[in-house]
């Protein structure tokens, strides 16, 4: 991820998005998954600072990023709720991004599901990003994953 600067510095993501026009991103927090920061109450302070960022950055470019998907805290399951609500309601995120899994735990665990009905009711989708190592093949025919 280091190797790609325009993750996370603007001017460079600037820069490629003037060779396209009219192209405008919804955005969205970069890896690592939020919850493997740290314990839940860090898991939820990060979000909402990370969330409160990409908030500040659609009002200040709304040109170029309209809109933003919120970051959750999954391994914090009443914050994980409050701040999708919060991220919704407040902030005028889109949606929510989810990794594949928690920390290695499936991602429809029973302390994870109220996610699911939350964001039917907001009538908002729910942002999957794939996060494991190639070490886990997709397909039985691979010794790692290619993607």
């Amino acid at each position: 991820m280091r190797a790609i600067p325009s993750i996370v510095d603007l001017d460079a993501r600037f820069r490629i998005m003037d060779t396209f026009a009219d192209y405008a991103q919804v955005i969205c927090l970069p890896q690592p998954p939020i919850e493997s920061l740290g314990p839940p109450a860090l898991a939820s302070e990060l979000a909402k600072i990370g969330n409160d960022g990409m908030a500040e950055l659609v009002a200040k470019h709304p040109e170029r990023f309209p809109a933003f998907i919120a970051g959750l805290p999954m391994n914090d399951p009443e914050g994980l709720l409050e701040e999708a609500e919060r991220a919704v309601k407040e902030l005028g995120a889109v949606g929510v991004q989810v990794f594949s899994n928690v920390n290695g735990a499936p991602l429809t665990a029973p302390q994870t599901l109220p996610l699911f009905d939350l964001m039917a009711k907001l009538d908002l989708p729910l942002w999957l990003h794939p996060a494991r190592g190639a070490d886990r093949p997709d397909y039985t025919t691979e010794k790692k994953s290619h993607y």
